[in-house]
């Protein structure tokens, strides 16, 4: 079979039998896909490795690119998860919060890509080996920009399935930054979808806290305060507080700080502790050492505050 008759895949790629794409519904890897379409480059599947924890703006196009990808001819997304084996949870954020923990990337200790995104897609294609038997060419949306990010993934997560598949960076290849994505996205008649990344990454802007829902915003803290009394060296999601601009470590006490609404955590869902958490069940100390006042008392500070101011309105609305 071959699958690349215009010349349009790498040298490398060429051999393969079959052609899939690591989809993850941001900016980049739906640049992809609209060149794809150009170029009428047809893969054999397209995948998305869903969280569970991915901003509410990442959902909402996921209908929006099936139509796209329906009018050219092209496959639909399938969506691919991590199925926990006896866990309570079936989200990253039912694994940090059920658990009293943060992100890994948080401590320093790698990032969640593994276990939730690449480990889910691997398993669909052994499951559907049958279609798609010998090497596949699996194209992933790194810009320009990222070759750090290449780099990473090649020698910690790919090096033991390279007997299985080619990897392809579209992107670099096609010397693609970030607003050359953007430009592709818009010509082909669509809408910019939003950074792809749990909505709670330790890696986000301060800019981009603006951007989540209230309801987001509340998880964080929720999130953030369910780990703290574990955590001794981080204060929250972004890690310690920066010398250079004063941000606290913690999203919540940065969102206190400059008063950005948040759905109350008692108003959420609810998701319990894991009952299998020693560590969420007996704890080793209750006063985080990093702050003289903890998140729990500053938010809960805040809520009174709201609640007196409220009153107030209301008693003064009454004197009318």
């Amino acid at each position: 079979m071959t699958i690349d008759t215009k010349g349009m895949l790498p040298e490398s790629a060429r051999a393969a039998d079959h052609f899939g794409i690591a989809y993850g519904l941001g900016v980049d890897s739906t640049a992809v896909l609209v060149e794809l379409v150009r170029r009428q480059l047809r893969p054999d599947f397209i995948l998305f490795a869903d969280v569970g924890s991915e901003k509410e703006g990442t959902y909402q196009f996921l209908p929006v690119i099936q139509e796209f990808l329906a009018a050219a001819g092209f496959p639909p997304v399938t969506v691919v998860r991590y199925e926990p084996v006896r866990s309570p949870y079936t989200t990253i954020e039912g694994n940090m919060t059920m658990n009293a923990t943060l992100p890994g990337a948080v401590f320093n200790r790698g990032s969640c890509t593994v276990k939730w995104k690449i480990a889910p897609q691997e398993k669909w294609v052994r499951q559907h080996r049958h279609l798609y038997p010998g090497r596949i060419v699996k194209a992933i949306g790194f810009d320009a920009g990222e070759g750090y990010r290449r780099l990473r993934a090649n020698d910690k997560v790919h090096a033991a399935a390279n007997d299985r598949y080619v990897y392809w960076y579209p992107l670099q290849d096609w010397g693609w930054d970030r607003n050359a994505c953007k430009a592709a996205i818009r010509n082909a008649g669509l809408p910019v979808p939003p950074k792809s990344a749990c909505f709670f990454c330790a890696n986000m802007k301060p800019n981009e806290v603006m951007d989540l829902s209230a309801d987001e915003r509340g998880r964080i803290v929720r999130m953030e305060m369910r780990a703290e009394p574990y955590n001794r060296k981080v204060e929250g999601l972004w890690r310690r507080r920066r010398v250079h601009d004063g941000r606290p470590g913690s999203v919540t006490e940065y969102m206190l700080r400059h008063g950005i609404p948040f759905t109350a955590p008692d108003d959420l869902e609810p998701m319990p502790l894991n009952p299998a958490c020693a560590k969420a069940t007996q704890g080793f100390t209750f006063r985080p050492p990093h702050r003289r006042v903890s998140l729990t008392e500053m938010v809960a500070a805040q809520r009174r505050y709201e609640d007196a101011g409220h009153r107030q309105l209301i008693q003064g609305l009454l004197a009318l």
